[in-house]
């Protein structure tokens, strides 16, 4: 029977949680995955589903390792200090974790929106990451700011509450959001990425205002192997008044579960 690890790790001043599924010895491959978050309320949305990915491929025989960014989740720090730069050094030492733990030298990174994101700008300054799932990654900052921004105001509406007069956020439904870090979303542009990420990539489109055809694109430039694929659904990465309605997308997962299946064996 598989189990499953909640713990710390990385540096003892900026620690980060995480929670490592080691499978059974008899059905183990050769392959070891990284679950990369997506940010703020996307986060809570799909913890869930995370959790269910991760038990779906350990019970598949992959290592798997869930964690939260420096200043998300149960990791240390709080949602003032978390930037692009570290988060991206957060996946170098999740990565060192995860082969101290399983031996395994092929990573794949799985990543939702942000996560998705990250996954992608980690990929492309290394040259050790064999595979990667992006659902959704978030493409280009300024539009992902203002998807956030609007319904940002819809919250607001339904609570009837104004923004401040200038408009200008200091939170983003319910995450505080500084200047340096819109600065840093700002800046994202993955098709302004130059080197290839990974060598196959399994790139998921459920919402079509995330821009994935422009994507597709760039990383069929990049000669990396693609697999594309377009599950809709128009619900996702939008604000959702009660929590409780969260669905857990199965075609979704046993798609990135059997395509992670079929590319490692």
């Amino acid at each position: 029977m598989s189990t499953l690890e909640p713990f710390y790790f990385g540096p003892s001043e900026k620690p980060l949680w995480g929670c490592y599924h080691e499978p059974d010895t008899e059905t183990r491959r050769d392959c070891a995955i990284i679950v990369c978050y997506p940010m703020g309320h996307e986060y809570i949305q799909f913890h869930r589903a995370c959790r269910q990915l991760a038990l779906l491929l350990c019970n598949e025989g992959y290592p798997v390792l869930r964690f939260d960014f420096y200043g998300c989740g149960d990791s240390s720090g709080d949602g003032e200090t978390g930037r692009l730069d570290q988060w991206l050094a957060d996946i170098s030492i999740a990565m060192g974790e995860l082969r101290r733990r399983c031996g395994s030298m092929k990573i794949c990174l799985t990543g939702l929106r942000l996560g998705g994101t990250l996954a992608m700008m980690a990929g492309a300054q290394r040259d050790d990451i064999d595979g990667m799932v992006l659902w959704d990654p978030v493409v280009e900052g300024r539009t992902y700011l203002e998807e956030l921004k609007t319904q940002h105001r819809h919250m607001l509406e339904q609570a009837h509450v104004r923004l401040m007069p200038d408009g200008k956020p200091l939170e983003v439904l319910g995450f505080p959001i500084t200047d340096e870090m819109l600065m840093d979303l700002e800046r994202i542009d993955l098709s302004a990425i130059k080197y290839k990420p990974a060598n196959n990539i399994l790139l998921i489109e459920s919402h079509q205002s995330c821009g994935q055809p422009s994507l597709t694109a760039h990383l069929r430039s990049l000669n990396v192997d693609l697999k594309y694929r377009h599950l809709p659904n128009p619900e996702f990465w939008t604000w959702i008044e009660d929590f409780s309605h969260i669905l857990v997308p199965h075609q979704i997962l046993r798609s990135i579960v059997d395509w992670i299946s079929e590319v490692y064996r």
